[in-house]
């Protein structure tokens, strides 16, 4: 067994090696992406310290010094800073200050701060710069687009076969273990998390519609077959929230992709179904039954209202710089002994935050939490300024469109939920932004053939240079 390891040790050095020199750094973050969505903390880790190492986090290393030596190099694409990238910057400085001002007060976890912060944020924020400088081109998007179109068929096909009880198919193993992550009963995955698992699929249903520009008819056959697929795998995540950022994620894209008669006919359609939904089965949205009984699923509802209601209170006493990052669960304690209220506070004691958006409001007030709809919004911009270029590429507008919609998806979970506990959602995020920025500040083109800027080519998506007027 010792020769083994040893042999699997040298092939991954060698491999490790050959990647630093000669790898793209585009598929060196895709693959840091698929590593902490199917390989993480559970699949395999090495207690090495207080931070275990698992696959996900060997490859962060690989990817920092592949990136160091590319740009040594000179391979790399450095392109001018933009009020967007200061935005981010300026974020994670505020996020890192506000770690340290929380902690001088001697309150909670040191180390799970440090983790969250790292994993949460700074590690996806090192994606964003290594994606927004590298290379460019083509082959990079598609091979975005491809990738993410994969990784979703073989979460929809898992998600099919727990649901199902077919548990001899479901790999990795860790996945039928119900002690192991939330939401058993759900199709959660890999990331044994049934957020994380909507958001994957929600993203790679998207990329999978907007990677039809790179085949002819046949393949964009195969492409809406796997559709149906994506969307059942969504469904069996029994998530509102991913319901709901799937849904405004792929009405974001389908109008600015259909052409025609087709948009409006399948946009009203989308709408006026959501709307009918909505006014004839509130009470089974609200309350439908997963893992438990339908009564949990409603009272996952209420106690979002507690965290609605504490966070107000908690803001209101710290308005500028909040109580501190990573200090929620423990700064929230003198709050729950409030009786002036109908919300049942003492229901959230063991809990952490379950709404981002006011987990950043709460943790860092008002500097940071505009910080961060600035640069949401400075995202959109950027999305919004690719897919509208006339100048670029059909295969650089689509992905444009696919920061939009993804950001549908991104802002529904976040409504929701605090997406920085894991280290796999807010990297996939953020590296499909700095693919997208990157393109925006120097964009290229020189490697597309002339037939690839045809409206032909791309069939029903509406990227032709006279939509952009």
């Amino acid at each position: 067994m010792t020769a083994i390891y040893f042999v699997a040790a040298a092939v991954a050095l060698i491999w490790s090696a050959i990647f630093v020199l000669r790898g793209s750094l585009t598929a060196g973050c895709l693959a840091l992406l698929v590593a902490g969505a199917c390989f993480g903390h559970d699949f395999l880790r090495f207690e090495v310290g207080p931070i275990p190492m698992t696959i996900d986090r060997l490859v962060v290393v690989l990817l920092l010094l592949a990136y160091a030596v590319h740009r040594r190099l000179g391979r790399t694409a450095p392109k001018p800073l933009g009020k967007t990238d200061v935005l981010l910057f300026a974020f994670l400085g505020v996020l890192a200050f506000s770690a340290c001002y929380g902690s001088f007060g001697g309150q909670g976890d040191g180390i799970e701060i440090v983790f969250r912060l790292l994993a949460g944020y700074l590690i996806p924020g090192v994606v964003y710069w290594i994606a927004r400088q590298s290379p460019l081109n083509r082959s990079n998007v598609s091979l975005t687009q491809g990738v993410l179109t994969c990784l979703g068929v073989y979460l929809a096909l898992t998600g099919l076969l727990e649901v199902s009880g077919q548990w001899w198919a479901v790999f990795p193993r860790h996945i039928a273990d119900q002690n192991v992550g939330l939401h058993f009963g759900r199709a959660r995955g890999p990331m044994v998390h049934a957020v994380s698992f909507g958001l994957h699929l929600g993203v790679c249903l998207l990329a999978a519609w907007l990677w039809q520009w790179r085949f002819g008819r046949p393949g964009r056959l195969v492409i809406v077959a796997l559709v149906p697929l994506l969307l059942a795998g969504i469904y069996v995540s029994y998530t509102r929230s991913v319901w709901m950022g799937t849904g405004l994620g792929a009405l974001i894209v389908l109008a600015l992709t259909l052409r025609g008669s087709w948009r409006p006919l399948v946009i009203g359609g989308m709408v006026s179904a959501a709307l009918l939904l909505v006014a004839t089965r509130m009470d089974k949205l609200v309350s439908f039954e997963r893992e438990y009984a339908a009564t949990y699923t409603g009272k996952s509802v209420e106690v979002r209202g507690a965290f609605a209601y504490l966070s107000w209170q908690m803001f209101l006493d710290r308005p500028l710089l909040g109580v501190g990052f990573g200090q929620f669960p423990e700064a929230k304690l003198p709050y729950l002994a409030d009786r002036s209220t109908e919300f049942n506070l003492e229901a959230v004691r063991p809990y952490s935050h379950h709404i981002g958006f006011l987990s950043v409001l709460t943790e860092t007030g008002l500097v940071g939490f505009v910080l961060f709809l600035a640069l949401l919004g400075g995202w959109v911009r950027a999305g919004w300024q690719v897919c509208r270029n006339a100048t670029l590429p059909p295969w650089a507008r689509a992905q444009g469109i696919l920061l939009l919609g993804v950001l549908g998806v991104y802002l529904c979970q976040t409504a929701f939920h605090e997406m920085s506990y894991t280290p796999i959602d807010n990297a996939l995020v953020f590296f499909l932004a700095g693919l997208t920025v990157g393109l925006r500040a120097a964009p290229a083109t020189a490697d597309v053939p002339a037939a690839e800027t045809a409206p032909a080519r791309l069939c029903h998506l509406a990227l032709s240079p006279g939509m952009a007027s």
